[in-house]
């Protein structure tokens, strides 16, 4: 017997080893870690809702799909309405042969949300959410690199690469940071040290919203934060070991007003990652990119 099903508390380990074996090919117990994130992300989380809810697919008794879902309340031109976000889209493969898959995705579509959205979809995925009715959001949907330091960038690469490269990436070591100095004093503009006109400051969550709330203006469609709800964010992308460095920080002009924000993961020796980047107005937005260069640059990143 096959059954979609509110995703609950008795569906957690049973979820996060899926996750392991489906999503990166790893059969073994989830940690308890992984269990716990599953559990704040998608039942702790401060808009949890009966109505629009994570789900899971049964099929004689035994878990073999889960839509990952969390709902989000939003404004569209001025009007308060939900969203569904979702995140992880499971199945089983070798438990399951059928449509787990999509019959998930066609209940949430069907649920009492005013639209629903993801990102971070591969080619395949995405071709199934147009097939049944989604649009890609092009504009949003690439990614770009800002080298800001060659050699260690390069030593990175490096490392991903593995085997006898893994091993230059030591030897590398010693040369890359001075031969970075050297490139960021030659007469280059692009491999100097990025020097914005403008001001940074590192900021608490509250400090954030507000800045967020007064560049919320323009956007039809927009995000709707209160305080709790935020803090609540800010602290899920702080977790973990590969959410190190996080820092929010705004960008003042010259005449002391608050122009543009970001949101980075910026350490020492490794790229550093967007999480999110605005500005007030399109005449701010070169120097606030400049001064999120900058900004990486401070923190010892590689690149942008």
């Amino acid at each position: 017997m096959e059954e979609i099903r509110a995703f609950s508390e008795e569906h957690i380990r049973d979820v996060a080893n899926l996750y392991l074996s489906a999503g990166r090919g790893e059969f073994r117990p989830a940690p308890r870690t992984l269990e716990d994130a599953f559990r704040d992300n998608f039942l702790g989380n401060p808009w949890a809702s009966p109505d629009i809810c994570p789900l899971v697919y049964m099929e004689k008794g035994k878990l073999v799909g889960f839509l990952g879902v969390i709902p989000r309340p939003m404004e569209f031109r001025g009007r308060p309405i939900r969203a569904a976000t979702i995140t992880v889209w499971l199945v089983d493969h070798q438990l399951h042969r059928g449509l787990a898959g999509m019959k998930l995705l066609r209940h949430l579509l069907n649920g009492p949300q005013d639209f629903s959205f993801t990102d971070g979809a591969g080619n395949e995925t995405g071709s199934i959410y147009t097939a049944l009715g989604a649009r890609v959001s092009s504009v949003y949907s690439f990614n770009w690199v800002r080298v800001l330091r060659p050699f260690q960038t390069a030593r990175g690469v490096f490392d991903r690469m593995g085997g006898i490269f893994r091993t230059l990436k030591g030897i590398s070591g010693v040369v890359t940071t001075p031969l970075d100095y050297l490139l960021s004093k030659a007469p280059l503009g692009l491999l100097g040290r990025p020097k914005s006109q403008y001001t940074l400051k590192q900021v608490s969550a509250a400090e954030y919203l507000a800045c967020l709330k007064e560049g919320q203006g323009r956007e039809a469609l927009k995000p709707a934060y209160s305080m709790p709800s935020f803090e609540w964010l800010i602290a899920q992308a702080g977790k973990g070991e590969k959410h190190q460095g996080l820092r929010m920080v705004t960008v003042q002009s010259p005449d002391g007003a608050r122009c543009g924000w970001f949101v980075q993961y910026a350490i020492p020796g490794r790229p550093a990652y967007v999480l999110q980047l605005g500005c007030h107005r399109r005449h701010h937005f070169p120097e606030v990119l400049l001064a999120l260069f900058e900004d990486a640059w401070e923190q010892g990143a590689s690149a942008v």
